[in-house]
């Protein structure tokens, strides 16, 4: 096994942090765009089986930004319409959004 560099350790843990970032910030869209039936529990932080794939309110389909949403068990996959961008975030609670599941690293 190779040790990691400091530049590719600081670098994993960059992205990491705008992992996080982005995920929680596509969260708080799906939250505050869709009609959410459990909202006031899903914005103290329990997502995992209270958010679903409600409507959006404003009558799209996309999220601002132009952001698909697929809520699916423990995880909601977002999807940028423009860019194909993909993130699949973890849904436990606002504390597990920065989970990281290995699964997502695997190539085919």
């Amino acid at each position: 096994m190779h040790a990691l560099t400091k530049e590719t350790t600081d670098t994993l843990l960059e992205a990491m942090d705008t992992y996080k970032s982005i995920a929680q910030e596509l969260i708080d869209k799906l939250i505050s765009e869709t009609s959410q039936a459990e909202k006031e529990e899903i914005i103290n932080g329990a997502y995992y089986y209270l958010l679903s794939n409600e409507e959006v309110l404003n009558g799209e389909e996309l999220l601002s930004g132009e952001w698909h949403f697929d809520v699916h068990g423990e995880h909601c996959m977002f999807e940028n319409a423009e860019t194909g961008q993909t993130l699949e975030v973890s849904l436990g609670s606002k504390e597990d959004v920065g989970n990281m599941d290995p699964y997502f690293f695997i190539t085919i």
